[in-house]
């Protein structure tokens, strides 16, 4: 074997087209990250936001500070939350149908 078979190196036009599709790869892979923490933060407030609600509807069935009426509004309430937030966030119903 001569010289030149043994030490095929890439040029820098290859050089440059691997880098630039490496780059392709690794801005794909920072989009999809950055929707997932967005995602998660979304998920995070809807989880707060009910624990919060939970936390006060049992203050009120303990202490009895509110009608039941408005309980059980306070109730269906977070029921159409919760299951406009899984149905269109979580299951994405939208592009199902």
């Amino acid at each position: 074997m001569n010289e030149n078979e043994q030490k095929k190196e890439p040029t820098d036009g290859q050089i440059l087209e691997m880098s630039n599709h490496l780059k392709e790869l690794y801005d794909k892979k920072e989009a999809q990250v950055e929707k997932l923490k967005e995602e998660n933060l979304q998920l995070k407030k809807v989880v707060l936001s009910v624990y919060g609600v939970i936390r006060l509807l049992d203050q009120q069935f303990n202490n009895i500070l509110l009608d039941p009426e408005t309980n059980s509004y306070m109730i269906e309430a977070l029921r159409s939350y919760l299951s406009n937030y899984v149905e269109y966030e979580i299951l994405d119903i939208e592009n199902i149908l």
